[in-house]
Protein backbone atom coordinates (compact mmCIF):
# COMPACT_ATOMS: atom_id res chain seq x y z
CA UNK A 1 0.00 0.00 0.00
CA UNK A 2 3.11 2.05 0.31
CA UNK A 3 4.58 1.32 -3.59
CA UNK A 4 4.78 4.33 -5.46
CA UNK A 5 2.67 4.65 -8.36
CA UNK A 6 -0.09 1.79 -7.68
CA UNK A 7 -3.08 2.66 -7.74
CA UNK A 8 -4.19 2.26 -4.35
CA UNK A 9 -1.06 3.46 -3.03
CA UNK A 10 -1.54 4.93 0.44
CA UNK A 11 1.35 7.59 0.01
CA UNK A 12 0.41 11.52 -0.29
CA UNK A 13 1.50 13.45 -3.22
CA UNK A 14 2.37 17.03 -3.60
CA UNK A 15 -0.02 18.36 -6.52
CA UNK A 16 2.20 21.37 -7.96
CA UNK A 17 5.60 20.52 -6.63
CA UNK A 18 8.07 23.38 -7.35
CA UNK A 19 10.90 20.88 -8.26
CA UNK A 20 10.53 18.09 -10.74
CA UNK A 21 13.18 15.59 -11.32
CA UNK A 22 12.93 14.46 -15.21
CA UNK A 23 16.10 12.50 -15.41
CA UNK A 24 19.10 11.30 -13.86
CA UNK A 25 16.56 10.20 -10.80
CA UNK A 26 18.16 9.89 -7.72
CA UNK A 27 18.36 6.30 -6.81
CA UNK A 28 16.34 6.10 -3.52
CA UNK A 29 16.67 3.45 -0.15
CA UNK A 30 15.93 2.87 3.42
CA UNK A 31 14.63 2.02 6.59
CA UNK A 32 11.58 -0.15 6.54
CA UNK A 33 10.14 2.88 8.76
CA UNK A 34 11.30 5.72 6.53
CA UNK A 35 9.86 3.79 3.27
CA UNK A 36 6.17 6.00 3.17
CA UNK A 37 9.06 9.28 3.23
CA UNK A 38 11.13 8.38 0.35
CA UNK A 39 8.56 6.40 -2.02
CA UNK A 40 6.68 9.50 -1.44
CA UNK A 41 9.26 11.84 -2.66
CA UNK A 42 9.40 9.72 -6.04
CA UNK A 43 5.96 9.63 -6.69
CA UNK A 44 5.34 13.86 -6.14
CA UNK A 45 8.79 14.60 -7.85
CA UNK A 46 10.55 12.03 -10.42
CA UNK A 47 8.95 12.96 -13.60
CA UNK A 48 8.40 10.47 -16.29
CA UNK A 49 8.48 7.83 -13.51
CA UNK A 50 6.25 4.80 -13.64
CA UNK A 51 5.05 1.30 -11.81
CA UNK A 52 7.07 -0.34 -14.58
CA UNK A 53 10.32 1.33 -14.12
CA UNK A 54 10.30 2.93 -10.91
CA UNK A 55 12.00 -0.02 -8.90
CA UNK A 56 15.25 0.56 -10.68
CA UNK A 57 15.45 3.99 -8.58
CA UNK A 58 13.27 3.55 -5.42
CA UNK A 59 13.67 0.07 -3.21
CA UNK A 60 13.65 -0.75 0.89
CA UNK A 61 16.36 -3.02 1.44
CA UNK A 62 15.80 -2.28 5.29
CA UNK A 63 18.34 -0.20 7.52
CA UNK A 64 21.25 -2.85 6.81
CA UNK A 65 20.99 -3.76 3.29
CA UNK A 66 20.40 0.28 2.39
CA UNK A 67 23.66 1.32 4.04
CA UNK A 68 25.60 -1.33 2.65
CA UNK A 69 24.03 -0.18 -0.52
CA UNK A 70 25.11 3.50 0.09
CA UNK A 71 28.65 2.20 0.82
CA UNK A 72 28.79 0.18 -2.24
CA UNK A 73 27.40 3.38 -4.36
CA UNK A 74 24.55 1.42 -5.61
CA UNK A 75 22.06 3.99 -3.87
CA UNK A 76 22.33 7.44 -4.07
CA UNK A 77 20.47 8.97 -0.92
CA UNK A 78 20.03 6.59 2.16
CA UNK A 79 16.65 7.53 4.58
CA UNK A 80 16.13 6.71 7.98
CA UNK A 81 17.77 6.57 11.31
CA UNK A 82 21.64 7.32 12.28
CA UNK A 83 23.97 4.97 11.66
CA UNK A 84 25.54 2.20 13.90
CA UNK A 85 29.24 2.60 15.05
CA UNK A 86 29.90 -0.76 13.15
CA UNK A 87 28.38 0.72 10.23
CA UNK A 88 30.22 3.57 10.52
CA UNK A 89 33.58 1.81 10.57
CA UNK A 90 32.35 0.29 7.15
CA UNK A 91 32.32 3.57 5.55
CA UNK A 92 35.74 4.20 7.21
CA UNK A 93 36.99 1.19 5.60
CA UNK A 94 34.86 2.17 2.37
CA UNK A 95 37.20 5.27 1.69
CA UNK A 96 33.72 7.40 2.28
CA UNK A 97 32.37 9.73 4.39
CA UNK A 98 28.48 10.39 5.25
CA UNK A 99 27.09 13.68 5.15
CA UNK A 100 23.74 13.46 7.07
CA UNK A 101 20.71 16.12 6.06
CA UNK A 102 17.67 15.88 8.93
CA UNK A 103 14.67 15.88 7.51
CA UNK A 104 12.17 15.62 10.84
CA UNK A 105 11.18 13.74 14.19
CA UNK A 106 9.90 10.83 15.05
CA UNK A 107 9.55 8.58 18.42
CA UNK A 108 11.00 5.57 19.44
CA UNK A 109 8.59 3.94 21.01
CA UNK A 110 8.06 1.00 23.42
CA UNK A 111 4.93 -1.32 22.86
CA UNK A 112 3.33 -4.23 25.17
CA UNK A 113 0.09 -6.29 24.34
CA UNK A 114 -3.16 -4.09 24.94
CA UNK A 115 -4.22 -5.98 27.96
CA UNK A 116 -0.95 -5.65 29.82
CA UNK A 117 -2.28 -3.26 32.81
CA UNK A 118 1.09 -1.65 32.20
CA UNK A 119 0.95 1.73 30.78
CA UNK A 120 3.87 3.62 30.69
CA UNK A 121 7.27 2.88 31.95
CA UNK A 122 10.71 5.33 33.03
CA UNK A 123 13.64 5.10 31.17
CA UNK A 124 15.19 3.69 34.14
CA UNK A 125 12.29 0.88 34.46
CA UNK A 126 13.42 0.05 30.83
CA UNK A 127 16.82 -0.40 31.09
CA UNK A 128 16.30 -2.79 34.19
CA UNK A 129 14.24 -5.09 31.85
CA UNK A 130 16.43 -5.04 29.05
CA UNK A 131 20.03 -6.09 31.23
CA UNK A 132 17.10 -8.21 32.86
CA UNK A 133 17.37 -6.85 36.43
CA UNK A 134 14.07 -6.87 36.19
CA UNK A 135 12.14 -10.39 34.94
CA UNK A 136 8.58 -10.13 36.16
CA UNK A 137 6.09 -7.81 35.56
CA UNK A 138 4.83 -8.03 38.82
CA UNK A 139 7.63 -5.92 40.23
CA UNK A 140 6.55 -2.97 37.79
CA UNK A 141 3.18 -2.97 39.15
CA UNK A 142 1.67 -5.99 36.44
CA UNK A 143 0.85 -9.08 36.28
CA UNK A 144 2.75 -12.24 37.77
CA UNK A 145 4.38 -13.13 34.48
CA UNK A 146 7.81 -13.42 33.41
CA UNK A 147 8.92 -10.62 31.00
CA UNK A 148 9.33 -11.46 27.52
CA UNK A 149 11.23 -8.34 25.63
CA UNK A 150 12.02 -8.60 22.50
CA UNK A 151 15.45 -7.20 20.73
CA UNK A 152 16.24 -6.62 17.12
CA UNK A 153 19.14 -7.87 15.07
CA UNK A 154 22.60 -5.50 15.51
CA UNK A 155 22.84 -2.57 13.11
CA UNK A 156 18.61 -2.54 12.32
CA UNK A 157 17.43 0.80 13.12
CA UNK A 158 15.71 0.49 15.77
CA UNK A 159 18.73 -1.25 17.73
CA UNK A 160 21.06 1.33 16.77
CA UNK A 161 18.98 3.50 18.66
CA UNK A 162 17.62 1.26 21.77
CA UNK A 163 21.59 1.27 22.09
CA UNK A 164 22.35 4.63 21.70
CA UNK A 165 19.42 6.30 23.12
CA UNK A 166 18.24 4.06 25.72
CA UNK A 167 20.88 2.07 27.24
CA UNK A 168 22.86 4.77 28.20
CA UNK A 169 26.30 2.68 27.61
CA UNK A 170 24.87 -0.21 29.41
CA UNK A 171 25.15 -3.90 27.74
CA UNK A 172 21.52 -5.34 26.63
CA UNK A 173 21.56 -8.66 28.12
CA UNK A 174 21.65 -11.87 25.75
CA UNK A 175 18.51 -12.46 24.65
CA UNK A 176 17.07 -15.80 24.49
CA UNK A 177 16.62 -17.62 21.52
CA UNK A 178 13.38 -16.60 20.96
CA UNK A 179 13.43 -12.93 22.24
CA UNK A 180 15.85 -11.84 19.06
CA UNK A 181 13.48 -10.66 15.83
CA UNK A 182 15.38 -10.10 12.82
CA UNK A 183 12.31 -8.49 11.20
CA UNK A 184 10.56 -5.06 12.00
CA UNK A 185 7.28 -6.20 11.27
CA UNK A 186 7.56 -9.71 13.11
CA UNK A 187 8.51 -7.63 16.51
CA UNK A 188 4.87 -6.33 16.27
CA UNK A 189 3.16 -9.33 15.59
CA UNK A 190 5.15 -11.27 18.29
CA UNK A 191 4.11 -8.57 20.95
CA UNK A 192 0.72 -9.13 19.99
CA UNK A 193 0.69 -12.73 19.74
CA UNK A 194 2.95 -14.58 22.14
CA UNK A 195 1.38 -17.36 23.21
CA UNK A 196 -2.15 -15.28 23.50
CA UNK A 197 -0.91 -13.66 26.63
CA UNK A 198 0.08 -10.40 27.75
CA UNK A 199 3.67 -11.00 28.61
CA UNK A 200 6.25 -9.63 25.92
CA UNK A 201 7.30 -6.80 24.91
CA UNK A 202 9.17 -4.65 21.96
CA UNK A 203 10.25 -1.30 20.37
CA UNK A 204 10.16 0.18 17.01
CA UNK A 205 9.23 3.76 15.75
CA UNK A 206 5.84 5.52 16.37
CA UNK A 207 4.72 5.18 12.96
CA UNK A 208 5.88 1.97 12.19
CA UNK A 209 3.80 0.67 14.88
CA UNK A 210 0.41 2.90 14.37
CA UNK A 211 0.07 3.45 10.93
CA UNK A 212 2.23 0.87 8.90
CA UNK A 213 1.47 -2.04 11.08
CA UNK A 214 -1.10 -0.79 12.62
CA UNK A 215 -2.54 -4.01 15.02
CA UNK A 216 -5.89 -2.94 17.76
CA UNK A 217 -3.79 -5.70 19.91
CA UNK A 218 -0.62 -3.49 20.99
CA UNK A 219 -0.61 0.11 22.97
CA UNK A 220 2.38 2.37 23.17
CA UNK A 221 3.75 2.98 26.33
CA UNK A 222 4.50 6.46 27.92
CA UNK A 223 7.82 7.31 29.20
CA UNK A 224 8.30 8.62 31.73
CA UNK A 225 4.91 10.09 31.89
CA UNK A 226 4.61 11.26 28.54
CA UNK A 227 3.02 9.85 25.44
CA UNK A 228 4.68 9.81 22.80
CA UNK A 229 2.21 11.43 20.21
CA UNK A 230 3.06 14.01 17.42
CA UNK A 231 2.46 16.60 19.83
CA UNK A 232 4.94 15.45 22.21
CA UNK A 233 7.33 15.12 19.65
CA UNK A 234 6.99 18.07 18.32
CA UNK A 235 7.43 20.09 21.43
CA UNK A 236 10.31 18.08 22.53
CA UNK A 237 8.80 17.00 25.66
CA UNK A 238 8.83 12.91 24.68
CA UNK A 239 12.27 11.40 25.83
CA UNK A 240 13.22 9.51 23.56
CA UNK A 241 11.81 11.95 20.09
CA UNK A 242 14.79 11.31 17.52
CA UNK A 243 16.11 12.88 14.44
CA UNK A 244 15.83 10.72 11.32
CA UNK A 245 18.15 11.69 8.06
CA UNK A 246 18.94 11.72 4.17
CA UNK A 247 22.35 10.61 4.50
CA UNK A 248 24.75 10.98 1.10
CA UNK A 249 28.18 9.38 0.86
CA UNK A 250 29.65 11.98 -1.80
CA UNK A 251 27.14 11.28 -4.81
CA UNK A 252 27.67 13.38 -7.89
CA UNK A 253 24.29 12.52 -8.88
CA UNK A 254 23.37 16.49 -9.85
CA UNK A 255 19.87 16.35 -8.77
CA UNK A 256 20.84 14.98 -5.13
CA UNK A 257 21.42 18.36 -3.89
CA UNK A 258 18.25 19.37 -5.21
CA UNK A 259 16.04 16.71 -3.65
CA UNK A 260 17.59 17.30 -0.45
CA UNK A 261 16.96 20.80 -0.42
CA UNK A 262 13.48 20.59 -1.64
CA UNK A 263 12.66 18.01 1.15
CA UNK A 264 13.87 20.82 4.03
CA UNK A 265 11.67 23.64 2.23
CA UNK A 266 7.94 23.77 2.58
CA UNK A 267 6.61 21.59 0.30
CA UNK A 268 9.02 18.69 1.12
CA UNK A 269 8.36 19.50 5.15
CA UNK A 270 4.73 19.15 4.16
CA UNK A 271 5.12 15.93 2.42
CA UNK A 272 6.93 14.85 5.60
CA UNK A 273 4.45 15.72 7.74
CA UNK A 274 1.60 13.73 5.12
CA UNK A 275 3.29 11.05 5.36
CA UNK A 276 2.70 10.87 9.47
CA UNK A 277 5.90 12.12 10.70
CA UNK A 278 6.83 15.69 12.38
CA UNK A 279 9.33 17.34 10.11
CA UNK A 280 11.53 19.94 11.59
Amino acid sequence: MYQPFQANSELPRVSDPDVLINSEWPKLDGATAAYPVFAAVAQSIYKGMNLENVSEYVNCSNTIGAYERLNAGEIDIFFGAQPSNSQLQDAISAGIQYEMTALGHEAFVFFVHKDNPINNLSLEQIRDIYTKRVTNWSDLGGNFEQIIAYQRNADSGSQTIMQSKVMNKEPMAEPLRDEQINFMGRIVDDVAEYRNGTAAIGYSFRFYVTGMKKTEDVKLLAIDGIEPSKENIRNGSYPLTIEFFAITAGNKNPNVSELLIWLQAEQGQQLIEDCGYVGL
